[in-house]
């Protein structure tokens, strides 16, 4: 008898210990991420906004009841982007500085001289740098080919349009796919190609998507966000990152999402990573981004053009889109220059 007590307080005594264990790790797990965002334009732009809706749903989810602040910079250009970058490093109150555009040159210039900071830069522009900066993508060219298939099938004049931003991988790599998707349905189907030279210009866009239109093109894809040249001409155009019929219900069918939970939570993650095993960083030498079937993309609903669309050209884009997201159609990435036909 006194064997089988001593036995049980054996057990109870490393039980013990290994609940105390398990408190402790817990204990240990970080409870707060501050987080310092660098953006090239306005809130208002998509590419900002899509952004941002994604941080602050990751903030009302509060993972692992982490609490996630974000304080941010607008409009930041070359010129002053490393002062902006520098002074939210020397302030020691952040753990990420996410610097959402081309920003790699100013990253690799602090970067090693605040190795407990992870920065983050975003899209074409930019050199993996590995260490602490990480190179986040947002390829988005798969619901881009979904996008062009609905244009092929409703398109009239088989001329479509595409007003990009400023050529780089991760503008031509959408305008390509739009373009591959509308010739799957559409073989004889023309894109003019036009680029703004800009990362958010309005008034350029609006003048390149008339232009567009007076060569023929009956539903543009406006990565340029000028959708009341649409609404004036009475012709469709596709948004891109947001869901831009919430701006023009009467013009945009369809939008191009941009999901950036993923990557923000692959940030999270790393971050993670490194207070808990206090290693340095190990960013990949590659570009980080995720595929629609990873949630990184999709198609938005159809708004106010869901009674004008019919059933045929709805079970085609659904049928498209099913096919990308099973892997059972793979949509090929190309980033070279798209040109007009």
């Amino acid at each position: 008898m006194r064997n089988f007590s001593s036995w049980i307080s054996r057990i109870l005594f490393v039980l013990g210990l290994s609940l105390c264990a398990v408190g402790a790790s817990r204990a240990d797990e970080p409870k707060t991420l501050n987080v310092a965002a660098v953006l090239p334009s306005g809130v208002e732009n998509a590419w900002t906004k899509a952004w941002l809706n994604s941080f602050q749903r990751i903030q009302n989810a509060a993972p692992g009841g982490l609490k996630i602040t974000l304080k941010y910079t607008e409009n930041v250009y070359a010129d002053t982007a490393l002062s902006v970058i520098r002074g939210y490093a020397e302030t020691g109150k952040y753990d990420v500085i996410w610097a959402h555009s081309s920003y790699s040159d100013e990253v690799e210039t602090l970067k090693d001289e605040f190795p407990n900071i992870l920065f983050v830069t975003v899209g074409g522009g930019n050199r993996p740098l590995g260490g602490n900066s990480y190179l986040i993508y947002m390829h988005i060219y798969e619901p881009a080919y979904v996008a062009g298939v609905y244009a092929g099938l409703t398109s009239k004049s088989k001329v479509l349009g595409a007003v990009g931003l400023f050529p780089a991988d991760d503008v031509n790599d959408v305008v390509n796919a739009f373009r591959a998707g509308a010739r799957s349905v559409a073989p004889d189907a023309k894109l003019k190609v036009t680029f703004i030279e800009s990362w958010y210009d309005p008034a350029k866009a609006s003048e390149a998507a008339n232009a567009q239109i007076s060569a023929g093109a009956d539903i543009i894809f406006q990565l340029g966000e000028s959708f009341q040249v649409c609404e004036e001409r009475k012709i469709m155009c596709i948004g891109q990152y947001i869901d831009s019929s919430k701006i023009a219900p009467a013009a945009v069918p369809l939008s191009v999402l941009a999901n950036w939970e993923p990557q923000i939570n692959y940030i999270i993650d790393q971050w993670k990573k490194h207070k808990e095993s206090e290693a340095p960083y190990a960013a990949p030498m590659e570009p980080v981004w995720f595929t629609m079937a990873q949630g990184g993309s999709a198609i938005s609903g159809y708004g106010q053009f869901d009674s004008k669309t019919s059933d045929s050209v709805k079970q085609a884009v659904k049928q498209t889109q099913e096919d990308i997201v099973s892997g059972k159609m793979k949509v090929e990435l190309k980033t070279d220059l798209p040109v007009s036909d």
